[in-house]
């Protein structure tokens, strides 16, 4: 069919009028890529679906073993680590390779070379007599504020300790009440105490440290404790008369085999106890503990464990003497006089505790900062004072007293004596400075002891 010519010739008219429609009223989307097509197809998404959206929406028992496999994987991880930590631990205190007595010999070789060095370049031959008060090795006397010699404590939170300290001879406890400034200065009697040993009180099996610990004896004291400390070597624990022994008057020092049998015997767990207890409980001895805390605590805190360690020690005499009275009773027969009960069994002592928690219940003062002081001094007739010094400038603040003997007592041999003592450190340094006395005659000490 053919059209007439008018109508031919509008029709590419009529097209691009189409066209120039659509462009306007329909814009097409920008690409920015290189694709000509669409970056999301809604037939290729419907026809193939995430395999990670339709796992998750629906667990099967394969999802569910592989969670269970990860989790037993986790469990043995965590429990192969924690067995691992435990036998290394195991290994270090058992010293199963033996370095312990490896390092011993090493330092044992270093001392001889220096030692024939001394004598060798001198061309004098030096004896083996004591030339004064022997310590540790480790000890190291630094000069302090106002003259004072200080050692090392082994911990840089309470760096040093002075090695004597000054204290009043008599303290008037009538005229004083907690809180109030002990007497000290000019127109005061004042004794000087010497420095015996330190060592640090550690808890668990971490060893965090506490506080530092040190034991002070009146220098006047000196003679009495080198003759206590003679006759308990000539004379040891479970034999009569320990300190009275008639064999043991007549001493005035120790050989090097009475000395180690005398160490050996002040740090035996059984027998240490009833040593201290027999140099401790005549009068006559003024000895002090001077404590500085390494890190904040309270006096709460500290009283627990000291009674805690007074009344175990006070159950443990009690239970020996029920024990021997039984004994006895088996055997009436055969002796005849009555055997002692236990001098810690009486209402008197549980008085006596009360007391002591009363001290350092804690009143106006209840936290001891670090570095602070805390001194427990036991006079002649035993009876316990507590003093506490926030700054060494200023005079010490009185804390409370108790009267009975046996707290005083037990408290020291809460440090010194028995299996388990709140510082071996502080045990052991306090042996070794007694070694230092016993090695010179009874009245010659006059100088230092660590």
């Amino acid at each position: 069919m053919t059209l007439p010519p008018t109508i031919q010739g509008s029709m590419p008219w009529r097209t691009c009028g189409q066209c120039i429609r659509r462009t306007t009223l329909r814009p097409t989307p920008t690409r920015f890529l290189s694709t000509t097509r669409h970056l999301r197809s809604p037939a290729a998404g419907a026809a193939k679906a995430n395999p990670l959206r339709a796992a998750g929406s629906n667990p099967g028992p394969m999802r569910e073993q592989q969670f269970t496999q990860y989790r037993r994987s986790m469990t043995l991880s965590a429990a192969g680590i924690a067995a691992c930590a435990v036998a290394m631990f195991g290994v270090i205190q058992l010293d199963l390779f033996g370095v312990a007595p490896l390092e011993q010999s090493s330092e044992g070789e270093a001392k001889q070379p220096q030692t024939q060095a001394q004598t060798g370049n001198s061309g004098a031959m030096k004896m083996d007599g004591p030339d004064g008060f022997t310590g540790s090795p480790s000890v190291i006397r630094i000069q302090g504020q106002d003259g004072v010699e200080q050692v090392e404590t082994g911990t840089s939170s309470v760096p040093q300790f002075p090695t004597t300290i000054k204290l009043p001879k008599t303290l008037d406890t009538r005229a004083l009440s907690p809180g109030d400034e002990v007497p000290a200065g000019a127109g005061v009697e004042e004794e000087t105490y010497q420095l015996l040993g330190l060592g640090i009180r550690t808890v668990s099996f971490l060893r965090i440290q506490v506080y530092v610990v040190g034991m002070y004896v009146a220098q006047s004291d000196l003679p009495e404790l080198q003759q206590r400390l003679v006759r308990t070597a000539v004379k040891p624990p479970g034999e009569p008369q320990v300190i009275d022994a008639p064999g043991a008057t007549s001493a005035t020092s120790l050989v090097s085999t009475e000395r180690q049998q005398l160490r050996e015997l002040l740090l035996d767990p059984e027998r240490g106890d009833a040593a201290w207890d027999a140099i401790l409980k005549t009068d006559g001895l003024r000895t002090a503990f001077r404590i500085v805390p390494t890190r904040n605590t309270d006096f709460m805190h500290m009283r627990d464990a000291w009674v805690r360690g007074v009344t175990g020690r006070a159950q443990q005499a009690t239970a020996k003497a029920r024990e021997a009275q039984k004994q006895q009773q088996q055997q009436q027969q055969q002796q005849q006089k009555a055997l002692p009960p236990s001098e810690f069994d009486d209402e008197a002592f549980g008085v006596a505790v009360n007391e002591f928690k009363k001290v350092f219940g804690g009143g106006q003062r209840k936290n001891v900062p670090k570095g602070q002081t805390l001194l427990l001094v036991r006079n002649a007739q035993g009876q316990l004072d507590a003093l506490f010094q926030a700054e060494a400038r200023k005079p010490a603040q009185f804390m409370g007293r108790v009267q009975d003997e046996r707290i005083s007592r037990l408290v020291w041999l809460n440090y010194l004596a028995g299996k388990n003592v709140s510082s071996e450190g502080a045990r052991q340094s306090v042996v070794d400075g007694v070694m230092g006395i016993v090695e010179r005659p009874v009245g010659t000490v006059v100088q230092k002891v660590v």
